[in-house]
């Protein structure tokens, strides 16, 4: 990777200014800084740790991309894109081009949040207290893990069970960068085996080292929902409904009230592990945000929402499945202003009025819970269901659907549970994945076309000749 693209980032993950550089008194600029000097402290490497959370919360990560993109590129008969960001509009519309921002944006922060988990990893050696060092490693390796993972579910073709799975993923870098010659090392790209091996091996250094209980930054229980996440994507079905067993039993999270209770509080007795944010740092402040694309103008204040764009729109015939009328609070029960009974309600205001939208993100400042108990529990009911153990997956759906006021079922069929995830889950960042890891078409493209994943971005293609572009861009 290019030098222009990695070592900017790796400068600010330092804490430096490029700047500096520029010094009237630099009579030899420096091109590099000596990692004991930045890292040199237990204190440093806990200020570099908090720092990697966030980077967690950029636009391109968990504050935006990471959640909306694969709702967008999943999106046909669930949502659509109303808004003039052309970038987005490619991705519904499956038209991206090799150049799509959001494409190179996603690809540049993941790598620069992997580079500062390199580096809180090859400096260990400055925490002195046991714990310390412990939690550490965990939470570099965290997050580490889980942007190889989305990575690679985000830029290569979706892992196939029981294959080779030799086919191109991303580049595996981890070794640190501190210097400009080091940035200019052109990695190709691992296989989709390597780069999954290289996510779970973190995932499961990560829940050996990290605390079991941790409120506002990841934990044990985290790292281990994260890993039945990454299971469950290979296809591995034994493996996500061991970790995901674990976390229901041990975890201490719980289940509460309501799906919108989740989302309007922070860090609840269900949430496992969420991006923090307030009112005065978020995404949305920005001009990005989940709750500005997704959430509706409301001049009355009505549910706290702050003024959306919305520009994602929930389609009728996704809000038709949770059954009219139902009771099933996660849909609409009212075809009228915004309410509060429901998840999916129908924007008043000026901007973009009589559309329906979701109600799970509302408010610029408030958390985006990434991992909750709900999908662990949904991930069980699919192993099982899958392993012909019907009744434990009945049970683990009621639970589901209880909480939401939607009537019990009398049985379940694998169709029953991937709809529940999709009624439980929808606009949390799953949807693409799902689809392409059980094999169902988005349209017309089938669940391995090109279009379904993202393209290298086109000036890391220039610039590193060692890397390959995906097929169709």
């Amino acid at each position: 990777m290019k030098s222009n693209f990695i070592w900017p980032a790796c400068v600010l993950a330092l804490g430096l200014s490029l700047s500096a550089c520029k010094d009237a008194l630099d009579i030899n600029p420096q091109q590099s800084i000596d990692a004991s000097t930045a890292y040199g402290t237990s204190q440093k490497v806990g200020a570099a740790v908090v720092g990697i959370y966030a980077r967690l919360d950029n636009s391109s990560l968990y504050g935006t991309d990471l959640v909306l993109v694969p709702e967008l590129l999943g999106g046909n008969g669930y949502i659509n894109w109303d808004g003039s960001f052309q970038n987005y509009r490619q991705l519904r519309a499956h038209t991206q081009i090799s150049n799509n921002s959001n494409a190179e944006n996603i690809w540049t922060q993941a790598y620069d949040a992997i580079n500062q988990c390199n580096l809180i990893l090859a400096n260990l050696a400055a925490v002195t207290d046991a714990g310390q060092k412990s939690q550490y490693e965990g939470e570099a390796s965290f997050i580490r893990g889980s942007m190889y993972f989305e990575l690679v579910r985000l830029y290569a073709q979706q892992y196939k069970p029981g294959g080779g799975n030799t086919q191109d993923g991303v580049p595996i870098n981890l070794v640190p960068v501190t210097a400009v010659e080091q940035a200019d090392v052109k990695l190709a790209r691992s296989t989709v085996e390597d780069v999954y091996a290289q996510a779970i091996k973190d995932l499961q250094n990560a829940v050996a080292k990290l605390p079991a209980q941790n409120i506002t930054r990841a934990s044990k229980y985290s790292a281990e929902a994260m890993l039945s996440r990454v299971y469950l994507q290979q296809g591995n079905y034994p493996a996500a409904r061991t970790a995901a067993n674990d976390v229901i039993n041990n975890s201490g999270a719980s289940l509460i009230g309501s799906v919108a209770a989740v989302f309007a509080n922070r860090n609840s007795a269900e949430s496992l592990f969420e991006i923090q944010q307030n009112d005065q740092n978020n995404a949305g402040t920005s001009n990005s945000g989940l709750a500005t694309f997704f959430a509706g103008y409301s001049p009355n204040g009505d549910q706290g929402v702050l003024y959306g764009r919305g520009d994602v729109r929930v389609l009728p015939g996704f809000a038709n499945l949770y059954g009219y009328g139902s009771g099933d609070v996660r849909g609409t029960d009212s075809l009228s202003a915004i309410t509060t009974k429901t998840l999916i309600y129908l924007s008043d205001g000026n901007n973009k009025a009589g559309r329906l939208r979701t109600l799970k993100w509302r408010t610029y400042g408030q958390n985006i819970p990434i991992i909750r108990l709900a999908e662990m529990y949904l991930t069980r009911a699919e192993c099982d269901v899958r392993a012909g153990k019907a009744a434990s997956a009945l049970d683990d759906v009621n639970t589901i659907r209880a909480r939401s006021g939607a009537s019990i079922k009398p049985a379940v069929t694998l169709a029953d549970v991937l709809l529940e995830r999709q009624l439980e889950l929808a606009f949390e960042g799953f949807r693409v994945h799902d689809l392409k890891r059980t094999g169902q078409a988005v349209g017309t493209l089938p669940a391995d076309s090109p279009l379904l994943i993202l393209p290298i971005p086109q000036r890391e293609i220039n610039n590193n000749t060692n890397l390959k572009q995906n097929a169709g861009y």
